[in-house]
C-alpha cells in the first residue's frame, strides 16, 4: 500500500498531483497548524498583462482567531469579494480558456465558510479532471496523534502503508527520523518531481504555478503532464 500525505492547499502545483497519482491512498493533512500567508490560502497563476510581474496571487482571505488553529478549522473572510477577484483574474489572464473548465463555475458559485472544505473540493475536482482515481481521505478522520514524523508514521500505520511518498517540504524533519519508519517496515520516498514544460503564454516558461495554469493552457491534454 502506497500512501502520499500532504496538507490541503489552494489549487496546488503539478507535483502535488503527481504525488496523488502515484499513491494508492492520499491523506490530506488537515489536522496540523494553519500558517498565515502560506499555500494554505493562496497560490500563483501566470499574469499575461504585465511581463515585469509575470505572476499574480490568487488569495482566499481568512479569519484566524487563535495562532494554533488547525487547517480544518480555518474560516474564510467572506466580507471580501475573493471569489469575484479570482474569476476576474482567470478572465484577464486566460481569456475564454477558463470558461471551458466545467468544474470551476460550480465551485465559485458556492458560498464557502471553511477554507479546508474549499481546498479539498477543488483538489478532488482537479483530480477528476486529470483522470486521477486515487482514494483521498482526511487525516482528521483517522484518529491519529503526534507531531511531524510521529504523526506521519501514525497515519501510515492506520492505512497499512508499506511505502510513503513524502513531499520535499517534509524532508527537513523526516530525514532524522527515517529509522522510525524502517522499524515499521515502511519505505520512505521523497516526491522528486521533474517539472515539465507545457504551452504557456509569455516570453519564457514559468514552472511551479498552480495546477490551474496547466489546466487553462492544456485543457483535456493536461493529464499527460502529471
Amino acid at each position: 500500500m502506497i500512501v502520499g500525505i500532504s496538507q490541503p492547499t489552494v489549487f496546488p502545483w503539478l507535483g502535488y498531483f503527481h504525488m496523488i497519482k502515484n499513491s494508492d491512498v492520499f491523506v490530506l493533512l488537515d489536522n496540523v497548524k494553519f500558517e498565515k500567508h502560506s499555500w494554505h490560502m493562496r497560490n500563483m497563476i501566470r499574469q499575461k498583462s504585465n511581463e515585469k510581474e509575470p505572476t499574480a496571487w490568487i488569495k482566499i482571505p481568512t479569519i484566524v482567531k487563535k495562532s494554533e488553529t488547525k487547517i480544518e478549522n480555518i474560516l474564510i473572510d467572506n466580507s471580501q469579494k475573493w471569489r469575484e477577484s479570482h474569476m476576474k483574474a482567470f478572465q484577464l489572464n486566460y481569456g475564454k480558456n477558463y470558461k471551458k473548465i466545467d468544474f470551476l463555475q460550480p465551485i465559485y458559485e458556492r458560498v464557502w465558510t471553511n477554507l479546508c472544505e474549499f481546498n479539498i473540493k477543488s483538489i478532488i475536482e482537479c483530480c477528476n479532471y486529470l483522470k486521477i482515481s486515487t482514494k483521498i481521505i482526511r487525516a482528521s478522520e483517522l484518529l491519529v496523534s503526534g507531531k511531524k514524523s510521529r504523526l506521519v508514521l501514525d497515519i501510515c500505520k492506520k492505512v497499512n502503508a508499506d511505502k510513503y511518498i513524502a513531499a520535499l517540504g517534509s524532508k527537513a524533519y523526516l530525514e532524522k527520523d527515517l529509522e522510525l519508519f524502517k522499524n515499521e517496515k515502511i519505505d520512505v520516498k521523497f516526491n522528486e518531481y521533474i517539472h515539465p514544460t507545457y504551452n504557456q503564454e509569455g516570453d519564457s516558461f514559468i514552472p511551479n504555478l498552480s495546477i490551474l495554469d496547466l489546466i487553462f493552457n492544456e485543457q483535456e491534454k493536461s493529464c499527460k503532464y502529471i
